[in-house]
């Protein structure tokens, strides 16, 4: 499955009305008496009482029948659209849902079409009550698209979320769910990058990966002043249902607590909790093959964690020639995430991408996580266009049918964790040939977080590699980055070699620790 055409399908809708920036939903009105802005607050007769045990109660229920395929039941007119049809279909700003209700949210309710032919319901909560939205194709400007066949129930896709996160006079898209369990959100003054899944199952099994859904969206209305949006979803495949809540807070960060509920309807041998998947094409340690203006092309440049034994690890991503999956086993993670370190313009030098502006995931983990391992998965691209980065939290035992199993995490979408102030990490990381082309080079420029340098006279460089001969290792300070540069040499052998590197004072770590991965070309 091509992960990234997720992305570029979404955005489409959003780049219709946007003005010049990927978070932003300013297009003009088309309000017109001709033309008017639907109805779609009003509670139709179908109305019902909600509640979050009764979405698990109903999750429960559903894993005792067998799975069912989703009706294909969209018109070939929109399953066939191509990616510059269907971004032809533009959501009236006129139609948003609580646009003229004093609330901090408005809500978009996306068309069906191209990529994303599956219906979702969405139900509003209001007082406990459920209410449904109805398709109307009033809610759309069509444009050169298809126009719809009079009295058929096209249905939505997903919907996606306006705030005021930037600027007071100014509604903002920072939230979208659509596609399979995929959603993607903003903090103020990002632009949409990575994305995150309600699960991954099978993810890198050789028998393919399953792609289960979030079927039904209940979204509770907030009360007038609320800064907080709640959005809860049915999720169902093959394997097993889900009951899920989401509690979103935009702002600097935002942050959005989940909480899942798994009815397996068979044993799940291959989990993934809390995935996320960006696209790494090429930077300064990996840029083999690739001839091209820009210095580095990548949403996220590292995987970042920390460990229950409170060490800090910064492990680069890169993209192999072959299909790489490495696990760190922790028996407790206090947070794991895919995060964007390169923040300037000159890191990219891409005026359309804005790579320094995508944002970074941060996953920490509600209760204990037991008995498990982050897992990555680098897959080998070509093109930009093509998400080739996976990771989540797997667990080390199988989640058996007969009992419901919860978790939670909290996920920051920010510009970068940071670690404990005085401690130093890699702002920098950098691989080459050394002057007589003998042997590998690895530069790594570290820096303190806040506070000041420690005593480069207290310093240590650790360098170990599992195979092949690591050499020439040198520590020496970096005055224009206000930090120490730390370089080595590598003689590689033909087999794939694990490095491991950290800053020592006093027998105690100074830094995060470093960690890469060669593989023979």
């Amino acid at each position: 499955m091509d992960r990234r055409a997720f992305l570029v399908a979404s955005l489409a809708a959003a780049a219709s009305s946007a003005s010049g920036t990927a978070f932003a939903q300013r297009g003009a009105s088309s309000d017109t008496p001709e033309n008017p802005a639907p109805d779609i607050a009003a509670p139709p007769p179908n109305n019902n009482a909600f509640t979050w045990d009764g979405l698990k109660s109903q999750a429960r229920a559903l894993a005792e029948r067998p799975f069912k395929e989703a009706d294909d039941d969209l018109p070939a007119q929109y399953a066939d659209l191509n990616y510059a049809q269907f971004r032809e279909i533009e959501y009236r700003r006129e139609a948003r849902l609580w646009r003229d209700e004093g609330l901090a949210f408005q809500l978009d309710f996306l068309h069906r079409g191209a990529l994303f032919k599956e219906r979702v319901n969405i139900f509003i909560v209001e007082n406990g009550e459920a209410h449904n939205v109805a398709y109307n194709p009033a809610m759309y400007n069509f444009r050169q698209a298809p126009q719809p066949p009079e009295g058929v129930d096209i249905g939505f896709s997903g919907f996606r979320v306006h705030n005021p996160i930037n600027s007071p006079n100014v509604w903002d898209e920072f939230l979208v769910f659509q596609g399979a369990t995929y959603f993607r959100a903003v903090g103020q003054g990002q632009y949409y990058g990575l994305s995150a899944r309600g699960l991954a199952l099978k993810t890198g099994d050789p028998e393919g990966e399953e792609f289960p859904r979030f079927t039904t969206f209940w979204i509770e209305k907030p009360e007038a002043g609320e800064e907080v949006l709640n959005i809860y979803a049915l999720l169902d495949s093959v394997s097993t249902t889900g009951a899920y809540r989401f509690v979103v807070r935009p702002g600097r960060d935002t942050v959005i607590e989940v909480t899942g509920e798994l009815f397996p309807r068979q044993p799940l041998q291959h989990v993934g909790l809390a995935p996320l998947t960006s696209m790494f094409l090429f930077g300064p340690l990996n840029r083999t093959g690739f001839n091209d203006y820009r210095p580095q092309v990548h949403d996220s440049d590292g995987l970042q964690m920390l460990t229950g034994n409170n060490e800090w690890i910064w492990r680069p991503l890169a993209n192999y020639p072959t299909l790489q999956s490495s696990s760190f086993m922790d028996p407790a993670p206090r947070g794991f995430g895919l995060v964007q370190r390169a923040r300037d313009f000159q890191d990219f030098q891409d005026l359309e991408a804005r790579y320094e502006r995508r944002p970074s995931v941060w996953i920490e983990p509600i209760g204990t996580w037991a008995n498990g391992q982050v897992e990555l998965l680098e897959i080998p691209t070509d093109k930009e266009i093509h998400d080739n980065i996976v990771t989540f939290w797997r667990p080390s035992y199988e989640v058996s049918p007969g009992a419901p199993y919860s978790f939670a995490y909290r996920m920051r979408w920010t510009d970068r964790p940071k670690a404990p102030a005085g401690s130093l990490y890699a702002a920098d990381s950098r691989a080459g040939r050394n002057f007589h082309d003998t042997s590998n080079l690895y530069v790594i420029d570290f820096i303190p977080e806040e506070g000041t340098l420690p005593a480069f006279d207290g310093l240590s460089l650790e360098v170990s590699a599992n195979h092949g001969a690591i050499k020439g290792q040198v520590l020496q300070p970096n005055p224009l980055v206000g930090g120490v540069r730390a370089t080595f040499l590598f003689e590689p052998e033909d087999q794939l070699t694990e490095f491991r590197v950290r800053l020592v004072a006093n027998g105690e770590p100074a830094s995060e620790t470093w960690l890469y991965r060669w593989v023979p070309q």
